[in-house]
């Protein structure tokens, strides 16, 4: 009993108040460049159970998404494993307190028993304790890379291993474009532009083919900036295409011909450099 309650006390204890705030400078930057800061290391192994922070590291530092700061001062970080970028990485910081939360996915292997695996831990609180802005982190990472865990395990300081129910962490509800395209619901379709896409094939295809292309591209840029960019880039085109397309005396032809220009820009487009 008495060894029990040690236990429990040493669990309980406070995570190092050593100052996190150095992280909320990396905002919008790369995750490689919070991973290679001489610091980041120590803060992740200090912050997620060492049963579990091994993993997250090594998914750390491969091919990353930005940094992500809310509130001034909650910082989260993602990138997937070099050369097995299924197996995805995560870590969550509270600036404040100090508090830190780690993640690892691993996809389900076909043909296997594998199953899709979510596995979360933290020095700082237990399962039932997960702070809101840690959930909420965690859950738009998942949302943001379209993973959907079987089983998700929390993993405690003292390296014992306890179940959460997969559905709370099951990502947002979107949309799913069909084989054929478009990329958006043509249910919705309101526009005159939107119409003609859901009224032809071929646009269809057009339409869900550059989606492909520019979510592979937006993925492939690391930092905030660089995807923010490519992401007004398309929505000047799409405002452009629209425009020019609406009063066409031949619509269908009219939005082919931007697909495909604007297809051409993306492919041989780069951000600013800053």
């Amino acid at each position: 009993m008495v060894a029990a309650a040690l236990a429990w006390l040493v669990l309980l204890q406070p995570v190092s108040a050593t100052p996190t705030s150095w992280v909320l400078a990396y905002d919008g930057k790369s995750t490689n460049d919070f991973y290679w800061d001489k610091r980041a290391r120590s803060l992740v192994t200090s912050r997620v159970p060492a049963k579990l922070s091994a993993d997250v590291l090594a998914r750390l530092g491969g091919p990353p998404e930005p940094v992500i700061v809310t509130g001034h001062r909650y910082a989260a970080m993602s990138a997937c494993m070099a050369h097995s970028c299924q197996d995805k990485g995560f870590f969550w910081i509270d600036t404040v307190t100090g508090a830190g939360l780690g993640a690892s996915f691993s996809p389900a292997i076909a043909g296997t028993d594998e199953r899709a695996l979510l596995r979360l831990g933290s020095n700082a609180f237990f399962a039932t304790q997960l702070p809101t802005a840690a959930r909420t982190a965690v859950s738009a990472w998942l949302s943001e890379e379209d993973l959907s865990p079987d089983d998700v395990q929390f993993v405690a300081r003292d390296g014992t291993v306890g179940r959460l129910q997969a559905s709370a962490f099951a990502p947002a509800s979107t949309f799913r474009p069909p084989p054929g395209g478009p990329s958006f619901d043509c249910g919705r379709a309101s526009t005159t532009i939107e119409k003609a896409i859901c009224g032809d094939a071929a646009l269809m295809g057009l339409d869900l083919d550059m989606f492909k292309l520019y979510r592979e591209m937006r993925h492939g840029y690391a930092t905030a900036a660089a995807r923010q960019e490519l992401q007004q880039l398309q929505r000047d085109w799409i405002r452009a295409r629209d425009a020019a397309c609406a009063a066409a005396a031949d619509v269908s032809k009219c939005v082919a011909d931007a697909y495909r220009g604007q297809t051409n820009r993306l492919r041989n487009w780069t951000p600013t450099p800053k």
